[in-house]
């Protein structure tokens, strides 16, 4: 018998004897005689075949599969377009070979590729490719990747895997695999002829075609503003009639794909079909302005933003200006030291100091958008109730007595308004203070004054960085002004000149002593006198040496002295003398009326000299009748 043995590995076949495939012939002889008396012996052949290349087998649970699943509905949504999708499955060549793992979107045989190259799809490559691996070792997973494009309108796209070997005789494994019908394509299937399918969904961007605020002349502070777009979905497949968008409507352009940046959000609507709406109720106060309102829309699935022409642009919310008001009540009159009532203080001149103060309310609030107050300007008027705020409102108003207007110039009424603290924008209030001074002439309003029905309002008004402005309103709670005795004399000494004793001297121009009323009431006097002496102070009250007191006479004219009746008393029995000095009106000349003064020298006198005596002049309010 004769016996070969030939074992040997050729680039992916094998050849030994009785291998897989082989068969092995054997020749038996009989035994017997053969001729000439010989015995022959049995003789055997060894067989053999070359076992081409095989392909890959799949790795048991590692069929092919999405990475991450795409899908209609959560816990897995569809790709997006213009996102990749990922394949992946594991197999194991027993030449260890490497290996490609094709995605195809047709059931049928794939071509094997040539040249160590990777293969194709069934039925011809176009058209049918979905993804092909790089070249895969043995027994590690391969992946697979595809991207979808904008414009592709496709929904659906089923795929079969295949897997081939990466060989100069590549083959490629009969069986295919597509993920069970489960759309998560997390558990694989068994073989099959008839593969499930369980297709990869994509996911379109919704159009966004209109975007505006639902009032293009803005809202004011307390309004709901809005906003509208119109935007629709294309997607229908798998039950996804519904798909639904969503608008988001951003403070800046800093859109994340699926929620506002750090500048915030004015507002988004619900889930809709075509026509989305979203509102922002402005808070009282709102500051006013015009402020960025960015739109976006995206779909049901959240992360894929709409790039239609709208996507990104501004619908601004406008905030209207509005005027700002002021409280009747709020309207406060007070004197220099911050209380009531209102006290002059300064003789012939102005007190510096009164002050108004009110509270000025504007919905768009103290303070603007930039952080400036938002009020800009104040203004008053001030008055003697009777003469009422519509006649004290323009220059030509102007009274030191009873109307001090906010028009009149600054040289004659110099006030100043400053605005109080702002709390921010949340603020819709702020205190304003207006100081003014008031002339010595201001009519008194107390009881037993001229006016004494009437009291001292202020007006106020308040205008916004606008120029929109309050009406003027007055103060709902009057002031009194208090009577203020000021007076002056024009001259501090009488002078009577020479007489002899025994003799006279009439009441004339030269011995006139002027009361000038420099407050806001009108004057009479208090009078009383010392006796004169040489000696003075300390007179002797002898009759040789001293000029009585009661030898002085005055009057409200010349006139002879032996006509006079009104004699000079001792300060202990002082006199009111009815002199009726008018109140001033024009602060530039005080109202002033004389006092006449006469004297006799006794005929009791032997010491002759200068005799030095002193008279009080005392003002005193007259019966507000005669102001």
């Amino acid at each position: 018998m004769i016996f070969w043995e030939n074992y040997s590995k050729i680039s992916g076949k094998i050849s030994i004897v009785t291998a897989l495939l082989g068969v092995l012939v054997i020749f038996v002889g009989v035994l017997g005689e053969l001729p000439h008396g010989k015995v022959a012996k049995a003789s055997t052949a060894t067989t053999s075949v070359t076992v081409l290349n095989t392909p890959p087998t799949w790795d048991t649970n590692i069929y092919v599969q999405e990475t991450t699943a795409s899908a209609t509905s959560s816990p897995y949504f569809p790709t997006n377009s213009g996102s990749a999708v990922n394949f992946y499955a594991s197999a194991t060549d027993s030449s260890l070979d490497n290996y490609y793992l094709l995605i195809c979107n047709n059931y049928a045989s794939p071509t094997p590729g040539t040249s160590n190259g990777p293969p194709s799809c069934g039925a011809g490559n176009a058209g049918h490719i979905i993804a092909v691996s790089a070249s895969t070792p043995s027994g590690t997973a391969a992946t697979a990747a595809t991207s979808t494009y904008e414009g592709d309108p496709t929904e659906i796209f089923y795929y079969y895997g295949y897997i081939c070997d990466n060989n100069s005789t590549a083959a490629c494994n009969a069986i295919t695999f597509s993920p069970s019908s489960n759309p998560s394509g997390t558990t694989g299937p068994s073989a099959t002829s008839s593969p499930f399918l369980s297709p990869f969904i994509v996911n379109h961007r919704p159009t966004f075609t209109l975007y505006q605020a639902s009032s293009t002349t803005g809202y004011n502070p307390g309004a709901i503003a809005g906003w509208w777009a119109t935007s629709t979905d294309p997607d229908t497949y798998g039950g996804r009639a519904t798909d639904t968008v969503k608008l988001f409507v951003c403070k800046a352009q800093d859109f994340t794909g699926s929620a506002c940046g750090p500048a915030g959000m004015w507002a988004s609507s619900s889930f809709v079909t075509s026509y989305a709406t979203a509102t922002f109720p402005l808070g009282t106060p709102y500051p006013k302005g015009t402020f960025g309102a960015f739109g976006y829309i995206v779909d049901n699935h959240g992360t894929h933003a709409s790039v239609g022409i709208k996507q990104s642009t501004d619908a601004p919310l406008i905030v209207n200006n509005v005027a700002p008001t002021i409280s009747a009540a709020s309207v406060s009159l007070f004197s220099a030291t911050g209380s009531t009532p209102l006290l002059l203080t300064n003789l012939a001149t102005q007190t510096q100091n009164f002050t108004v103060q009110f509270t000025v309310t504007d919905q768009n609030s103290c303070q603007t958008a930039s952080g400036t107050n938002e009020i800009a300007t104040s203004t008053i008027n001030v008055y003697r109730s009777s003469i009422t705020q519509a006649n004290c409102r323009s220059t030509s108003n102007y009274n030191p007595n009873n109307c001090y207007t906010n028009n009149t110039p600054r040289s004659i009424w110099n006030y100043t308004c400053t605005a109080g603290a702002c709390a921010g924008t949340t603020s819709a209030t702020q205190v304003w203070t207006c100081t003014f001074p008031l002339w010595y002439v201001a009519d008194a309003t107390d009881v037993g004054s001229q006016f004494a029905p009437d009291n001292w309002l202020a007006s106020a008004s308040s205008s916004d960085t606008s120029w929109a402005s309050s009406t003027l309103v007055e103060s709902s709670v009057g002031t009194e002004m208090l009577q203020f005795l000021g007076y002056d004399v024009s001259t501090t000494t009488i002078a009577y000149g020479g007489l002899q004793p025994g003799f006279a001297a009439d009441l004339t121009a030269s011995t006139t002593v002027g009361l000038l009323a420099q407050g806001n009431v009108g004057l009479d006097e208090t009078l009383y006198g010392d006796d004169m002496c040489p000696t003075y102070p300390s007179c002797l009250g002898s009759n040789t040496n001293t000029i009585f007191v009661a030898n002085q006479k005055y009057a409200t004219s010349t006139m002879p002295y032996v006509n006079a009746t009104s004699t000079l008393t001792a300060s202990t029995s002082p006199t009111l003398y009815a002199l009726r000095v008018l109140k001033t009106i024009a602060t530039a000349t005080p109202s002033t009326k004389n006092t006449y003064w006469g004297i006799l020298v006794p005929g009791t006198i032997t010491l002759s000299g200068s005799y030095l005596g002193r008279n009080t002049i005392i003002g005193a309010t007259s019966p507000s009748t005669s102001w």
